[in-house]
């Protein structure tokens, strides 16, 4: 049972993950690439950043700055949710324990300096969700086996 409690809560914290990252790239469409959508005001903010260039040679300015970084988020809670479900199914209890363990520690260290930083509840709850399934995850299968 404790293997079982363990592999669940990983495989829980990676769908957490996908499914966050599924829903922010539906965000991201909304939000940087269906421009023909976009009011008045959601305009003017794209015209100010596109004014305002970062990297000339390369053509970034802080419009193009601010959608690579909410693909790439995307992508990483992809690529973080695909190897926990992985690791979850595939990797020996003994070495999956302590990988949960750090990934709980990791995120609830990044909860806490975004709450400390820059509040943003729906970032914090997604990921505080994942490392809930991970502590979750250790604790049951810890218990069941001593």
């Amino acid at each position: 049972m404790s293997e079982l409690a363990l592999r669940l809560g990983v495989r829980s914290a990676g769908s957490v993950l996908l499914i966050a990252s599924g829903v922010h790239a539906s965000a991201h469409y909304r939000a940087f690439v269906d421009t023909a959508s976009f009011d008045a005001p959601r305009r003017a903010l794209m015209d100010a950043m596109r004014a305002y260039v970062i990297l000339p040679r390369w053509g970034v300015d802080a419009w193009t700055m601010l959608c690579g970084y909410s693909l790439c988020f995307a992508i990483l809670l992809m690529l973080c949710g695909t190897l926990l479900w992985w690791m979850g199914r595939h990797l020996a209890a003994t070495r999956l324990r302590p990988l949960a363990a750090a990934s709980a520690l990791v995120l609830c260290v990044g909860i806490a300096l975004i709450a400390s930083l820059d509040p943003m509840p729906v970032q914090m709850s997604v990921l505080a969700l994942a490392a809930l399934c991970l502590v979750l995850g250790v604790l049951r299968g810890r218990v069941a086996t001593d």
